[in-house]
């Protein structure tokens, strides 16, 4: 599968089955996690960035 990102915390899924992550996005009703797509050029860049301030 992909990888997900909440809009709302730094919340990141790998690979998770979509209906489990839909069954932990609310809680008593509320939604307390917007799942977003991250493709995989915004994956590389930020890969990218973590490899360089890693080396700094």
């Amino acid at each position: 599968m992909g990888k997900r990102k909440c809009l709302w915390c730094s919340r990141v899924l790998e690979g998770e089955p979509f209906t489990d992550s839909v069954a932990r996005t609310y809680v008593q009703g509320e939604a307390v996690h917007a799942w977003e797509n991250i493709p995989l050029v915004e994956e590389e860049k930020a890969v990218a960035l973590a490899n360089n301030l890693l080396s700094v």
